[in-house]
């Protein structure tokens, strides 16, 4: 069974969302946007909820809007849950019957089977206390009577979720009480007879050690003079000492995994660094799933790249498509989202105050448009759509300026979540605006006065959204921004960077309005970006101002991003 629809309503930090799910979904976004609470969400609904008594909801589980919201005044936590097949007769006989049974399962226009779960909780002022409750719903939305309290156990024995947070410890999960490494030590399909042949050769392999070490015979001789005090049976046997487990059970409660070190040594995976002890676990994870699941399971994986070298965590994805189930997985790893494909990515941003989900497969992209966003933004710089908002300008130049300013003028870009990303590089504006129109990221352009500038006019003026001209889109007055520095007092930089053919250019005097123009138009293609790296040097040693068009593009972008 396939979960195709999440609707959660004032759990957490998430007032109202709504998420389609695919076989894989891998999660996006700023800080705090509820990645974690959407698979939280998952484990109330499937795991943890199994009656109507009491509350596995704590107070800090309901929304509070601000510091002096109270819990027992917060609107009720309401997680829907629609399981759906994709094709008719998908689910089986078997599982439909079983479900139909249980008078939950549903028929809808197309001859899909669906179930629909809504589980949720609230304060009950008469007792004073939190409660949830459960029901299921037919296609309408009306609840399903006539059901009994078996119901929900049908349907969580139908669908196993699996969660693994992004804290793994190796010591605890490769326990002998560890969740995922228990079963395959209790798993054994010995018989009595080899039982009892290896328990022989374990007596044996016992007795040998205790013999080569006489000094356990004193050791024997003084707890036999227990029974001097206090009487107890067993004679000559009463004290055995056991070097080796004398029974397979005992020997297999301490059964350890090693990883060779780099020198060769087996060393105990939990005494391996973070990344590998991380990795380890999320393996044991993926062992236990396809030796001990039954049927499709729902996998939820927080963070899979934890403590993990960005190279290793490229190459983890690969691990990840192998793990069995529908996975829904949230990630902070541009790195791991270049491998991710487009159609799986789900971003989670603000916006009016709620926390709204955008799919990747939603943004209207063309085959040439999407091959070229997965080429020069998704695999070689994914971490961009992790941003609140996008300064978008078209050369090299732009990009090495806009973030350095900031930073002198005290802004922190970074912090903010604003990123600097470059077009025409292999890569439209109109793309970059569509892909963040349709994944909630906001956007400043800085375009040059050009022939290339006009055009990007129009792109802009298609993908408002709403959204006012004057507020997010600027145009230096000059043709370029080389031109518009030596303008803007740093013609004496670019100056200095000429050589003697170069300098036949400028023709015009130092007074005239064209001096400047000729300048930068003079500076070689090959001396630009040092010439930039001038600028910032002159602004910072020489306490020159900066220009006032990019501190508006600046404040621009923090704008969008505090609203």
């Amino acid at each position: 069974m396939k979960l195709r629809h999440l609707e959660i309503k004032n759990f957490r930090g998430i007032t109202n969302l709504d998420l389609k799910l695919g076989d894989m979904t891998v999660l996006i976004g700023e800080n705090n946007t509820g990645k974690t609470a959407i698979l939280d969400a998952l484990k109330f609904a499937l795991r943890s909820v199994r009656t109507r008594r009491g509350s596995s909801f704590d107070a800090y589980d309901f929304h509070l809007p601000n510091a002096t919201a109270d819990p027992t005044s917060a609107p009720a936590i309401s997680i829907r849950l629609t399981f759906r097949e994709d094709e008719p007769g998908e689910w089986g006989k078997r599982q439909a019957a079983k479900l139909n049974r249980a008078k939950i399962l549903q028929i809808d226009t197309d001859g899909c089977a669906t179930v629909i779960l809504k589980v949720g909780a609230r304060f009950d002022p008469l007792t004073q206390e939190f409660v949830q409750d459960w029901e299921f719903q037919n296609l309408d939305g009306s609840t399903l009577t006539g059901l009994t309290d078996a119901a929900m156990g049908v349907l969580q024995k139908e669908v196993s979720y699996y969660y693994l947070a992004a804290l793994r410890d190796a010591t605890r999960h490769f326990d002998a009480k560890g969740t995922f490494w228990r079963p395959f030590l209790k798993e054994s399909q010995l018989t009595p007879e080899n039982r009892k042949e290896i328990e022989d050769k374990l007596s044996e392999v016992n007795d040998l050690i205790i013999t080569s070490h006489t000094s356990f015979s004193k050791v024997v001789t003084c707890l036999k003079e227990v029974q001097d005090v206090v009487a107890m049976t067993g004679g000559d046997d009463l004290v055995s000492i056991d070097a080796v487990p004398a029974r397979l059970f005992d020997m297999l409660s301490k059964a350890a995994v090693n990883l060779n070190s780099g020198t060769g040594a087996k060393i105990p995976v939990g005494r391996h660094g973070e990344g590998t002890q991380s990795l380890a676990v999320l393996m044991l994870f993926n062992a236990y799933l396809q030796a001990w699941n039954k049927g499709d399971p729902i996998v939820a994986l927080e963070e899979p790249e934890a403590h993990l070298h960005p190279s290793a965590v490229r190459a983890l994805w690969q691990l990840i498509e192998q793990i069995p189930g529908q996975k829904i997985i949230s990630t902070h790893s541009g790195d791991l989202l270049s491998e991710v494909p487009s159609d799986a990515v789900v971003r989670l941003h603000n916006e009016s105050g709620r926390v709204k989900a955008s799919r990747m497969q939603d943004v209207n992209l063309d085959s040439t448009d999407l091959r070229k966003f997965n080429y020069h933004i998704r695999r070689a710089r994914g971490e961009l759509l992790f941003s609140k908002c996008w300064i978008l300008g078209e050369g090299e130049i732009d990009g090495t300026l806009i973030p350095e300013l900031a930073r002198i003028l005290g802004k922190n870009l970074e912090r903010a979540g604003i990123r600097f990303v470059t077009y025409q590089s292999g890569i439209s504006l109109k793309t970059c605006l569509r892909v963040a129109n349709g994944m909630g990221i906001q956007w400043v352009v800085l375009a040059d006065n050009d022939g290339q500038g006009a055009d990007d006019h129009k792109a802009v003026r298609r993908e408002l959204n709403g959204r006012s001209e004057s507020d997010v889109f600027f145009v230096m007055p000059e043709e370029n921004i080389e031109q518009h520095l030596c303008v803007n007092g740093f013609c004496d930089v670019y100056y200095k960077l000429l050589g003697a053919q170069p300098l036949k250019k400028v023709t015009a005097s130092p007074q005239d309005a064209d001096y400047p123009i000729q300048v930068a138009k003079a500076l070689p293609r090959g001396l630009k970006t040092h010439a930039a790296q001038e600028v910032l040097t002159a602004i910072q040693n020489d306490s020159r101002s900066v220009p006032q068009l990019f501190q508006n593009v600046i404040e621009a972008a923090l704008k969008l991003v505090e609203e």
